[in-house]
């Protein structure tokens, strides 16, 4: 069972512990790419207009510095709508506070503020006058933040005002102040407890890690293995035996034998049609093409183990994995040897061909219990048998040839003994090529056959799986869910520290993806879509708190896939204590955190591994280090790296210069910092801004036991850590 906010029953957080391990990593190179998606592709040449959207839909996959960029051509133009600047808007403070703006981004932000409305008016314009009012009630009166909060509740009552009330919320979290921060807080972790799992979540997200299933394909029917030496003899023969039947009825008939001629025709032409439909075919399985060598390549050996897998897992009722595995070697390495041929050239991961190994691993199952009817044998062979009435035909040929072989002995020697001679050499002759022709047509019809049969059933269950897969979320939709899940997992920590929304000078995320095996049985552990960020099965999920007591940072494991959190652990120090932050950008601009405390301890953070192949971009042109730059702003990683960087180099200046404004009680943040600080300033007079050993020690005193999890003594506790279930003073009573 999990609370409102996602977390297991019992995962409430317990006591401190230091042991942060945020430097795990996964090599998203090895996800899926669903490359029959193209939201944010831009077209060649496209208009502002067009920009515009693929903009849009950027800032529904949580990439505002991208949106921004695709965005700035089309609300600069005079024809732009309200809606195209409601959006415009959202992107400039998305994840962001005021002091991140830039000058132009800041002057850009008044003028919208201040000027008139656009020249087109559309349905947004509700949703656009809504967002003004919010970014001037922060310094406005009660009343006009009242305003401003009604007409955001007024939005709930049509689906477009719910969609603009959803983006609003959700983008303009960071970016607000003081209590009207504290309102608009409550509101996202209502939309944030009801949306978590709302569109099926637990039944869908897995799909999206799901790569696109290929084609069916099945082995066609093997070309014909007669060689041209056995056709030729086949006509040489029957041309020379009807030749010498033509001389022998000329003798006959100038001898006077006709009727003999008669009888020994009616004999051999009957014989020759019993034989004929006597003569059964049977088709066998080839043993010549047995063995139990896997083929050459990687991915032979990835699909035999796969496969290994799939028969073990589903076997018939009584066997144990072992005994049908041994039942089943020679059907395995049988299809074994056709997937490989069939997809080996493809360049395709074994992922997209996992639907057809557990076909085939189904279908052995239900052709031991008499459920199927095609054989797992693809390798066939034709063998020649003989009925009854082929006997007949076989006695009656003879017959007939002894017949006309006595007859042509009374007429002349030699004739009967070219007769012997001819018969017996071009029959044998033309017998075999006949049967080895015959016999390859039969097999080509056969396997002609069960190709179609086979690739039959391989397309339904393709189709099948097609179908499973086809409500696949999109990018936006996880986006949104990971939305969800941070804000439940930032109301678990304020909860926890019994803070409000605006007691907290600054917040940011760490994202970082869980390491496992890159190819699990279920499917991939990270997928995006051509220009999309990576998207991760599993999070370990950072949540830096910067309150005017210090730093608190909560660490958390999500499954994306259920959105159930799992407690690890958390750290509180003071701003004093944190020696440094080290960003190390690679050359395909990828980031890696190292924050530093004065003690010596580090806490790592690493992005996600980022290389591109052909495989994973499906003929679109892009680079590692967009694909890496796409990744970090949908996680928020330069809003995080600002607010880092701002306590390691400035510490407490830092927090009392963006304090101001944060609530309206005269700067409540920022004065209790100056207390404080005058206070330090009169016991120790003439005090530089260079740490003293006694510092150090107050700094190392003040840390958390990383070892064993214990506290040790503070020189300036913070605050105590209540349980998550107690009532907490000025904050929202209710639990989500």
């Amino acid at each position: 069972m999990t609370d409102g906010s996602g977390f297991r029953d019992g995962d409430a957080p317990s006591s401190t512990t230091n042991s942060v391990s945020g430097s795990s990593t996964v090599g998203a190179q090895a996800g899926t790419v669903h490359g029959d998606v193209r939201v944010y592709m831009v077209p060649p040449g496209a208009t502002p207009e067009e920009r515009f959207e693929v903009g849009a839909l950027h800032l529904e996959g949580n990439m505002p510095p991208r949106a921004l960029e695709l965005m700035n051509e089309a609300v600069l133009r005079p024809t732009r709508t309200d809606r195209m600047l409601f959006h415009w808007l959202l992107a400039l403070v998305s994840g962001r506070s005021r002091d991140e703006l830039t000058t132009e981004q800041t002057r850009q932000l008044k003028e919208f503020q201040a000027g008139p409305p656009a020249a087109v008016h559309d349905a947004w314009t509700d949703g656009l006058r809504v967002v003004l009012l919010l970014l001037n009630a922060v310094t406005a009166t009660e009343d006009e933040m009242a305003l401003a909060l009604k007409e955001l509740d007024a939005l709930d009552r049509s689906v477009l005002g719910r969609t603009q009330r959803r983006m609003i919320l959700r983008h303009l979290e960071q970016f607000l102040e003081g209590p009207l921060e504290d309102q608009m807080w409550r509101r996202a972790i209502d939309v944030a407890a009801r949306g978590q799992q709302a569109g099926a979540r637990q039944d869908r997200v897995w799909k999206f890690f799901e790569p696109p299933p290929i084609e069916a394909r099945a082995r066609g029917a093997r070309p014909t293995t007669v060689p041209a030496d056995t056709r030729l003899r086949a006509e040489i023969s029957r041309l020379a035996l009807v030749a010498w039947a033509v001389y022998l009825a000329i003798q006959l008939t100038l001898n006077g034998r006709l009727e003999v001629l008669f009888g020994c025709a009616v004999v051999l032409v009957g014989g020759l049609l019993g034989l004929q439909r006597g003569i059964v075919w049977n088709v066998t399985y080839d043993h010549t093409q047995d063995g139990s060598e896997i083929p050459p390549g990687a991915f032979a050996r990835k699909v035999e183990g796969r496969l290994r897998y799939y028969v073990a897992s589903y076997r018939p009722h009584g066997l144990t994995s072992d005994q049908w595995l041994w039942q089943t070697a020679d059907a395995r390495f049988s299809l074994l040897r056709e997937i490989v041929g069939q997809y080996s050239y493809s360049r395709i991961s074994i992922e997209r061909i996992a639907w057809l190994l557990r076909h085939e691993a189904t279908h052995l199952k239900r052709l031991s219990g008499g459920e199927a009817r095609v054989s797992f044998r693809r390798e066939l062979r034709v063998a020649p048998g003989v009925s009854v009435r082929g006997t007949l035909g076989i006695t009656a040929v003879v017959g007939g040839c002894l017949w006309a072989t006595v007859a042509a002995a009374g007429v002349d020697l030699l004739l009967a003994v070219g007769t012997v001679l001819v018969v017996s050499a071009g029959t044998t002759g033309y017998a075999r090529a006949w049967l080895a022709m015959n016999g390859d047509h039969r097999r080509r019809a056969a396997e002609t056959a069960q190709h179609a049969e086979v690739l039959a059933a391989r397309q339904a269950a393709f189709e099948r799986r097609r179908a499973r897969l086809a409500d696949r979320p999109s990018d936006a939709e996880l986006a949104q869910w990971l939305d969800h899940d941070r804000k439940l997992l930032l109301d678990r920590a304020l909860r926890h520290y019994r803070l409000t929304a605006s007691d907290v000078v600054a917040h940011a995320f760490i994202e970082t993806p869980v390491g496992g095996p890159p190819n699990s049985e279920k499917g991939k552990t990270a997928a995006r879509v051509p220009r999309g960020p990576w998207r991760f099965r599993k999070y370990q999920i950072s949540v830096f708190l910067l309150t005017a007591d210090g730093v608190r940072n909560l660490v958390s494991r999500l499954n994306f896939e259920t959105g159930v959190f799992t407690e690890q652990n958390r750290m509180n120090y003071r701003f004093d204590v944190v020696a440094s932050i080290r960003v190390d950008r690679t050359a395909s601009d990828e980031q890696k955190l190292e924050l530093v405390l004065v003690d010596g301890t580090k806490i790592g953070m690493q992005m996600a591994e980022v290389s591109l192949d052909e495989d994973t971009t499906h003929g679109v042109d892009e680079s590692t280090e967009s694909v890496a730059r796409l990744t970090q702003d949908a996680a928020g990683v330069q809003h995080t790296i600002h607010v880092l960087e701002g306590i390691a180099a400035e510490g407490r200046a830092w927090v009392r210069r963006t304090g101001f404004g944060r609530s309206q009680d005269g700067g409540r943040i920022a004065s209790a910092l100056r207390d404080e600080n005058a206070s330090r300033e009169e016991e120790s007079p003439g005090r530089t801004g260079t740490a003293t050993d006694a510092d150090l020690a107050a700094a190392r005193g003040a840390e958390v036991n990383l070892s064993s999890g214990q506290d040790r003594p503070e020189a300036r506790p913070a605050q105590p850590d209540p349980s998550p279930d107690s009532p907490q003073p000025g904050a929202d009573p209710k639990t989500t």
